[in-house]
């Protein structure tokens, strides 16, 4: 295929081959300096580019997950947002299952049962979906966290929402509020109510 465009930007180099984007660090652009209307192997360059990006790319994903866990769909992310090959980024996250240093169920598990404590299900489960979490993984972590936690978690944030009430407000509009709190963290309308009752009758 034929180079199309040459783009430096941002301290790294954008090369077009037949219309796909490829990104070479500044190092790997000295060392091969493609120019517009040069012509590539692009199975050769793949190879090429992975004996550069893999040590690179794994060094850096092993630094994010000791600052702290990531989902496997995370890291893709990330390491494809900075420019880091397909090829590149199967065989680093291959290497982290191998080496047990990746692990989405255990990751969702560890993540509802932390979040568990401040808001409900319904989050918890979107906020795994966005980390790239499948279905049947999110299922599971739910599951581990205990019907009893997260009914306690509820409560604690309706009687908090409740202790929020404006003076001389009406109690029906303090209750609302502390609905659609419990709302936004997740929880569904019978958890919410549940917890509002219970509260409410702490209170009398």
């Amino acid at each position: 295929m034929e180079v199309d465009a040459v783009e430096k930007r941002r301290g790294k180099v954008w090369i077009t081959i037949g219309g796909e984007k490829w990104i070479f660090t500044r190092a790997q652009y000295q060392e091969r300096s493609l120019l517009p209307g040069d012509e590539v192997d692009t199975d050769e360059l793949e190879k090429w580019l992975l004996l550069r990006q893999f040590r690179p790319a794994m060094e850096y994903t092993v630094s994010l997950l000791a600052s702290r866990p990531h989902s496997e769909g995370e890291l893709q992310q990330k390491l494809r947002r900075i420019g880091y090959r397909d090829q590149t980024v199967e065989l680093v996250l291959y290497k982290l299952r191998k080496y047990h240093l990746l692990d989405d169920d255990e990751f969702a598990r560890q993540w509802a049962q932390a979040r568990a404590a401040r808001m409900g299900s319904r989050r918890i489960a979107l906020e795994l979906r966005q980390k790239g979490i499948s279905d049947d993984g999110i299922k599971q972590a739910l599951e581990s966290v205990a019907d009893e936690d997260s009914a306690a978690t509820a409560r604690a944030l309706a009687e908090k929402a409740l202790r929020r009430a404006k003076p001389g407000e009406d109690r029906g509009k303090t209750v609302q509020r502390a609905m659609a709190a419990l709302a936004r963290r997740g929880f569904s309308y019978e958890e919410a109510k549940n917890a509002l009752d219970a509260a409410l009758a702490e209170e009398e």
